[in-house]
C-alpha cells in the first residue's frame, strides 16, 4: 500500500506519538536506525526525454502537486507501510539528463531503492516511449504537433493512491488546480495521518477512505472549503470502507464498463471520471474534458462548430487511440500557458 503525504513544515523532532484532530503522530526512526539513501536514475532508464518541472506543475490530477525546494520537488509516500520521505532534482536538459533521488526512511537501503525505482517509474511515466508518441503525430497538418516542441519531456503522471487520486478528481470538477491542491492540503492537514522526520520536518499523509467515512459533509465544508464537493467526498469514501467500490477494478475493465459504473457515484461526471481513470488508474484512451480541452478542441478541429463535451471526449479517443490522454495532456498544458494564442 502506498500513502501520499505533504511537506508541512519544519518541527523538532518528537519522541512519543501523540493523537488529535490531525491524527496520530507517526515517528520516522531515529538518525541511528534511519536510512538515508542516494541513487541516480539515469537518461537509459527512461524511454525518451524528461522535463520533471513540467511534469510536475502541469496541474494532472492524480495526486496533490509536490512541494518544490528551489531547484528539486519534495514528496512523501507510505512504502509498504513504512514513510519515506524523498527530494527529487533533475541534472541537464530533456534529451541528456540524469534524476538525482535523495530519501529518508526505516528501510533498508536495498529494499528502499528497489520500492522507489518502481514507484519513480510508474508515478512519473517513466517507461512511457515518448518518442513514439511525438513521431506518431508530428505530420505538420497536425495541430498537437506545434505542442511538442515547447513541453517536450513532459510526461502523464500516475497516481499509487487510487482512492486519492478519485477524491482529488472529485475536487478539480469546475475548479482550478490552485484551489483544488489547496483544498487536498487542508483535507491533508486536518485529517491524515501526521509523520515527523528527523531532518526536522513534518508531512501529513492522505487521508484513508474510512477516515473521511465517518465525517459529515457540513464539517468537511467548514475545514476544508471544499464547498458543495464534500457530500459526494463523504458518500464515496464511505463505499469504499463498505467495499461497495473496489477501486483496483478500473484498471481492468473494459473502458465503457468503467466509465458506466463512475458515472453513477455522486459527484462524478464525465470528466471526472476520466480523469480518474487517466491519472489514477493509468488508462492512457482517457481524455478527460473540461471547458479548456473542449475551447481548445473546437477552435483547432472543428473549426468552431458547436460539439458536445462527450462528442469531444470520443473524438479525442478515435484520433489518438491509445495516446488520448497525453494528446489532451500536451493540449490542456500548452493552451494553459498561452501557447495558443501564438503558435496554433
Amino acid at each position: 500500500m502506498i500513502g501520499r503525504g505533504l511537506i508541512i513544515g519544519n518541527e523538532s523532532f518528537r519522541r512519543s506519538p501523540q493523537a488529535g484532530p490531525k491524527g496520530t503522530i507517526l515517528l520516522a526512526h531515529s538518525s541511528t536506525t534511519t536510512q538515508e539513501y542516494f541513487f541516480a536514475i539515469s537518461r537509459e532508464d527512461v524511454r525518451g526525454p524528461m522535463n520533471l518541472e513540467e511534469t510536475i506543475q502541469s496541474a494532472q490530477t492524480s495526486e496533490p502537486e509536490w512541494a518544490r525546494e528551489g531547484a528539486s520537488f519534495v514528496d512523501v509516500e507510505e512504502l509498504n507501510g513504512t514513510p519515506v520521505k524523498y527530494t527529487l532534482s533533475q541534472v541537464g536538459g530533456e534529451a541528456d539528463f540524469r534524476l538525482n533521488v535523495r530519501a529518508i526512511s526505516s528501510l533498508q537501503s536495498d529494499k528502499l531503492d528497489a520500492s522507489l525505482r518502481s514507484h519513480m517509474t510508474r508515478v512519473l511515466g517513466l517507461s512511457d516511449d515518448l518518442e513514439s508518441f511525438y513521431g506518431e503525430f508530428a505530420d505538420e497538418a497536425e495541430p498537437l504537433q506545434s505542442t511538442f516542441s515547447k513541453l517536450r519531456g513532459l510526461r502523464l503522471m500516475r497516481g499509487t493512491n487510487l482512492f486519492e487520486s478519485l477524491i482529488c478528481s472529485i475536487l478539480s470538477q469546475n475548479n482550478s488546480a490552485l484551489l483544488w491542491n489547496r483544498t487536498a492540503r487542508l483535507l491533508m492537514q486536518f485529517y491524515g495521518t501526521r509523520v515527523n522526520f528527523p531532518d526536522g520536518t513534518s508531512s501529513s499523509l492522505f487521508p484513508k477512505p474510512e477516515i473521511l467515512a465517518r465525517l459529515s459533509p457540513r464539517e468537511l465544508r467548514s475545514k476544508t472549503s471544499m464547498g458543495y464537493r464534500a457530500k459526494p467526498v463523504v458518500k464515496v469514501s464511505r463505499m469504499v470502507t463498505r467495499g461497495e467500490l473496489k477501486l483496483d477494478d478500473f484498471g481492468k475493465l473494459p473502458y465503457e464498463e468503467a466509465m458506466e459504473i463512475l458515472l453513477g457515484l455522486p459527484g462524478v461526471g464525465p470528466k471526472v471520471a476520466d480523469c480518474f481513470l487517466l491519472y489514477g488508474a493509468g488508462r492512457l484512451e482517457a481524455a478527460p474534458v473540461d471547458v479548456w480541452i473542449h475551447r481548445i478542441a473546437t477552435r483547432l478541429y472543428f473549426r468552431g462548430r458547436k460539439v458536445s463535451r462527450p462528442k469531444t471526449a470520443m473524438f479525442l479517443r478515435d484520433r489518438f487511440g491509445e495516446w488520448a490522454g497525453y494528446a489532451q495532456l500536451y493540449l490542456f498544458d500548452f493552451a494553459r500557458r498561452g501557447g495558443m494564442d501564438n503558435t496554433i
